[in-house]
């Protein structure tokens, strides 16, 4: 979510301390979902996905174990991708055709912050770390998801802001949020990419919330399926720059969010290394723990 007024540095850009928090719980919850899923048996093997590295180096092999599957979470980036506000709408033309040259090749324009995509420190940091800056294990999470739909379905008043209290509920049916935690609020608005619904009021995490998700929970960053974690009333995007000012990381417009279970997956998202960008779009892969 884009925010030019935010250049602000009423707080400190912290240190790499939070970040490693969220890096090495992440890769032990994921190294704990591989052994799981090894428990789990042929049952599970064959529904899911697997890959392993070579070991005739004589170390153990690297092994990846998807037992309900792997999901792609990331909208299609097309010319008629929901934008927001001012920013610059994606162009795609056509340089090369096969018919043509023997190859294809398009050249695209857009904003680093359309679509599905990463918000590294700097997009609202001075100081903070760009997507050119973040490790590699701080791209791997555990997903925690708050699905909101029921209760926005029971109110008009959809750009609520999700309190400490309502976490705390949540964690009461859905169990503690992990260390590492990339905490997702889901909306349904993945449904409506690409139309002017998109653009409708929309719920988010509170400021004061998020702060509490990082110092309590020590999370590695909040997501949304619409343009970021804030909501609609929060004209500050305190649940963005909260997140990024803990060195976390947002993610806005995370599609096919009814794919994850609510705990117990993992997100993996890569992004390119744009020097001293903001951000840039990411094509999440969902590594699903058991089949929903």
């Amino acid at each position: 979510m884009e925010n030019e007024n935010h250049a602000s540095t009423d707080r400190p850009v912290p240190t790499a301390g939070r970040a490693r928090w969220g890096r090495r719980s992440a890769v032990a919850a994921l190294a704990a979902t591989a052994v799981m899923a090894g428990a789990a048996g042929a049952a599970g093997a064959r529904y899911g996905f697997e890959v392993r590295g070579s070991s005739s180096g004589g170390g153990g092999g690297a092994v990846l174990r998807c037992d309900g599957g792997m999901t792609r979470l990331s909208h299609v980036l097309f010319e008629g991708a929901s934008v927001f506000g001012d920013d610059p709408i994606p162009t795609v033309e056509n340089l090369a055709e096969i018919a043509e040259d023997g190859f294809k090749l398009e050249l695209v324009a857009t904003g680093t912050h359309t679509g599905t995509h990463l918000d590294a420190p700097g997009h609202f940091r001075i100081g903070g770390r760009t997507v050119d800056q973040l490790e590699a294990e701080e791209l791997v999470w555990p997903a925690y998801v708050i699905d909101v739909r029921a209760r926005m379905a029971a109110t008009e008043a959809d750009a609520f802001q999700l309190t400490v209290d309502d976490i705390r509920q949540v964690e009461r049916r859905q169990g503690r949020i992990p260390n590492g935690a990339l905490v997702i609020i889901q909306t349904g608005f993945d449904d409506l990419f690409g139309s002017t619904a998109y653009d409708a009021p929309a719920p988010g995490f509170a400021g004061d919330t998020v702060q509490w998700l990082f110092d309590q929970r020590h999370i590695g960053g909040v997501g949304s399926d619409t343009y970021g974690p804030d909501a609609t009333s929060d004209e500050t995007f305190s649940a963005t720059d909260t997140a990024l000012a803990n060195d976390g990381i947002a993610m806005p417009g995370i599609n096919h969010l009814d794919s994850l279970n609510r705990t117990g997956d993992i997100v993996i998202a890569g992004v390119v290394p744009l020097k001293d960008g903001s951000g840039y779009q990411i094509d999440p892969l969902a590594c699903h723990g058991r089949k929903r």
